[in-house]
């Protein structure tokens, strides 16, 4: 007894979401076409990003979509959400490439929707995690950590040397000065006066 039958040449479903109007089988029980069971709304992804980088989002998905599709991108601030009510329109457009780039990023969801409010194939979304400071910084800072830990054992690195040898040089002179201050003030009150002459 029949039950499904694919198309010939139809590809499989593909989780973990989207409308895959390509993959539909026919159920002879019903005698109706059955799409793939998953949800249009696809897992939000994790992005960590600073907030002085430019990053670029895209809104691929791993089944095949029409090449004149819609893209629509939407912004959430502030949260973490798959809600469409909390999300404003930042740009659609029509074609490939799905993709958008974000300068100076904020803290939020951002979201693709593929195909019109309508007739939607898949929705993704993106949370960006946003961490002040600057990734050449960053860089920096971990570089010179690297080199600390790849140092002979037993020593230390150059410029670190040297601070410690100024650093030792400047307080050695500033105690000499001191002692020399203390040792004067002391002859000058060691001094007694002269007893006056009589006249």
């Amino acid at each position: 007894m029949c039950v499904r039958m694919r198309r010939i040449g139809a590809p499989a479903c593909i989780p973990p979401c989207g409308h895959q109007p390509a993959a539909r089988v026919f159920q002879c029980a019903t005698c109706r076409l059955v799409d793939c069971q998953f949800p249009v709304d696809c897992p939000v992804q994790d992005v960590w990003v600073h907030e002085d980088e430019a990053i670029t989002l895209h809104c691929d998905v791993p089944f095949a979509v029409p090449p004149e599709l819609q893209v629509t991108w939407m912004f959430a601030k502030d949260i973490r959400t798959q809600d469409l009510a909390l999300f404003e329109e930042l740009q659609r457009g029509i074609g490939e490439p799905p993709s958008l780039t974000v300068q100076d990023p904020t803290l939020g969801t951002i979201a693709c929707r593929l195909g019109a409010a309508s007739e939607t194939l898949a929705r993704k979304y993106f949370y960006l995690n946003v961490s002040g400071g600057s990734v050449e910084a960053e860089q920096e800072l971990q570089a010179r950590f690297r080199a600390v830990l790849r140092w002979p054992q037993g020593r230390a690195p150059l410029h670190l040397t040297t601070s410690l040898q100024l650093g030792l040089v400047l307080g050695v002179a500033g105690l000499v000065l001191l002692l020399l201050l203390l040792l004067a003030s002391w002859r000058c009150c060691r001094k007694s006066p002269e007893p006056p002459r009589p006249p």
